[in-house]
């Protein structure tokens, strides 16, 4: 079944991490992380039930190692995710157990449900922990990491990739991971000024080693086939956004291509090759901090992004995607236009997690800091436009 209906859970904890469970293509899962300073913090399995159109809960997970400040399920074993608490030098990862990650799709347990049961119902379930990621060199927090999905690779791409994960600390220490070692493989730090965000983290998915660096008010491009020893890995650096970049986001099917998030409340998509000018602006999406930007996993016409002023917004960006829409003579509304937002939809909070579904690339969550988790599907005209 195909609905435009929104569907919602609240978590009832402050909650910034949502990510889908990116290896299980066969069901619409995602997984948040609370940040509570003053409860225990948990990780929350969640999955969409498509034929009810309602959005359950498949476990509660105890993350004893306190507020979840990034949350990195692997892209190729549903069961293992990395998870770094607030204020953590190192990362964590976990195997979720096996009665809550390979459970049966069936609806029991719906905390908006109005037969719901009590709270103390809902069995919590222990996370099994496999290794810790420990730089002894680091002397920041990570405050942003990414799993590689190699399975994307092209052809072209040459072997040798220094890791499979990479991780960057506050102080612009960015280091390559060996997760199955639990070794640090290679790092490379970037100068740092102060800015009013934590850096963040983009991997090229046309070009295994390149990495994009938000600093500020500019993104890097780092080169890991350089020597660090001889020369930097910068290769390419611009001014994104005048207040700060918030967030930034590779083009999945469409190579050079980036887009950013920042701090004016813009998004701006780039042609790295010539990054002096974006090759096309949103405006008008955010009146706070645009704060997230995420690209469709296979419909790169399709962009999200969230903000601290409770908004999440979907658009159309066709004139510069992989596959241009056609226009349609006789459509005259207000979202005719080859580049223009399609949808807008409001939380009570600030929105700072959001995540496109891995099974299905038509639904998209985002979590409000109060932890209300909102499911949406991507307007059936907006569909039909890519598929017909």
């Amino acid at each position: 079944m195909f609905s435009n209906q929104s569907v919602e859970v609240t978590l009832g904890a402050p909650t910034k991490c949502l990510a889908a469970i990116r290896a299980d293509k066969a069901d619409s899962r995602f997984i948040a992380g609370s940040c509570s300073l003053h409860e225990p913090n948990q990780l929350t399995v969640l999955r969409f039930h498509t034929e009810l159109n309602e959005l359950g809960i498949d476990g509660i997970l105890d993350h004893s190692a306190g507020p979840v400040c990034v949350l990195c399920p692997s892209p190729s074993d549903k069961s293992m995710l990395l998870t770094v608490a607030e204020e953590s030098h190192t990362a964590t990862l976990w195997r979720i157990p096996s009665e809550v990650i390979d459970r049966a799709d069936e609806l029991d347990y719906n905390p908006d449900a109005v037969d719901r049961p009590p709270e103390d119902d809902v069995q919590e379930h222990s996370l099994e922990q496999v290794s810790t990621l420990v730089d002894f060199e680091a002397e920041s927090p990570i405050v942003n990491m990414i799993w590689r999905d190699s399975s994307l690779d092209y052809d072209y791409c040459e072997p040798g990739v220094a890791g499979e994960v990479a991780s960057l600390d506050r102080s612009g220490r960015v280091t390559m991971w060996d997760v199955e070692a639990a070794q640090p493989v290679r790092t490379q730090t970037v100068a740092f000024a102060n800015q009013m965000t934590p850096p963040r983290l983009a991997w090229d998915p046309h070009g295994a080693h390149n990495v994009a660096v938000t600093v500020g008010s500019d993104v890097r491009i780092l080169d890991w086939r350089a020597d660090s020893s001889v020369i930097s890995a910068t290769v390419k650096s611009f001014q994104a956004h005048r207040f700060g970049v918030a967030d930034i986001d590779y083009n999945p099917n469409k190579p050079f291509v980036l887009a950013t998030a920042g701090l004016d409340g813009l998004l701006k998509f780039w042609d790295l090759r010539n990054a002096k000018t974006p090759i096309l602006s949103a405006r008008g999406g955010h009146a706070h901090y645009a704060w997230n930007v995420k690209y469709n996993p296979c419909h790169d016409q399709l962009v999200l992004s969230t903000g601290t002023d409770s908004a999440v917004n979907l658009w159309r960006v066709s004139t510069i995607s992989s596959a241009p829409l056609l226009a349609e003579a006789d459509d005259a509304s207000e979202t005719s236009a080859p580049n223009v937002r399609v949808a807008r939809y409001e939380h009570t909070d600030s929105v700072y997690g959001m995540a496109w579904g891995a099974a299905d690339a038509w639904l998209y969550a985002s979590v409000g800091y109060d932890g209300k988790i909102l499911v949406n599907h991507v307007p059936s005209k907006e569909k039909y436009k890519i598929l017909l």
